[in-house]
């Protein structure tokens, strides 16, 4: 069993190429800078102009992004996984998430520090942890042959709707740029991406190892 199909493989490796430009454009562009971009002007305005009057209610779906949310949907994956025999997902749940969030907020956010009210803003975390989730789980989906192509289409559908709305809350309500949490999610999507790839090169390897000669 694999992770990605064979199919899926050249998107992936694209995923991970798009994430490394768009995190180092952005960190390029907003290095050392405490206030908003030409883009985020542009787009955070319009975005305060269609939901400000809701930002209340937003505020309160981005409890779904809190840590100890991400933390325990992925600790149910993992478990599961590991129930019915699936170490690689496994693995891709436990080390693609925590390897974005440790590059976000060890690595990127003091290399940039970028700053949104005094607070290390690019990559917005509360995207990455958010994103790398729903990127675990669209994997999972990917391989999930038992279910009908429609099933797995709308599940896909709302862990994009998902990410939008915590990326969404996070400008409405005054905690991060448009491109922070561009960012997060791009990096997460890449991090996740790269680790089905190796994950998936690791258990190849293995299959052949144990193949008889």
């Amino acid at each position: 069993m694999r992770l990605l199909p064979p199919q899926a493989r050249r998107s992936a490796v694209g995923l991970v190429v798009l994430s490394v430009v768009v995190v180092a454009v952005g960190a390029a562009l907003y290095h050392g800078q405490q206030r908003a971009g030409r883009l985020d002007d542009a787009v955070d305005d319009w975005l305060f102009t269609v939901f400000g009057q809701h930002r209340v209610f937003l505020y309160q779906l981005l409890h779904v992004a809190d840590l100890p949310v991400v933390i325990a949907v992925l600790v149910v994956v993992l478990v599961a996984a590991l129930m019915r025999g699936r170490p690689d997902i496994a693995a891709l749940a436990a080390i693609g998430p925590l390897a974005s969030i440790g590059l976000t907020e060890a690595v990127l956010k003091p290399l940039v520090h970028r700053r949104y009210n005094f607070f290390l803003s690019y990559p917005s975390g509360h995207t990455v942890g958010t994103a790398s989730e729903c990127a675990v789980l669209g994997v999972i989906l990917l391989g999930a042959t038992g279910l009908t192509l429609a099933l797995r289409v709308a599940m896909g559908v709302l862990l994009l709707v998902v990410c939008a709305t915590v990326m969404l809350a996070l400008i409405v309500d005054d905690f991060h740029y448009f491109t922070d949490t561009v960012a997060g999610a791009s990096l997460s999507v890449g991090v996740v991406a790269l680790t089905a790839l190796a994950v998936d090169a690791v258990t190849r390897r293995r299959v052949l190892a144990a193949a008889p000669v």
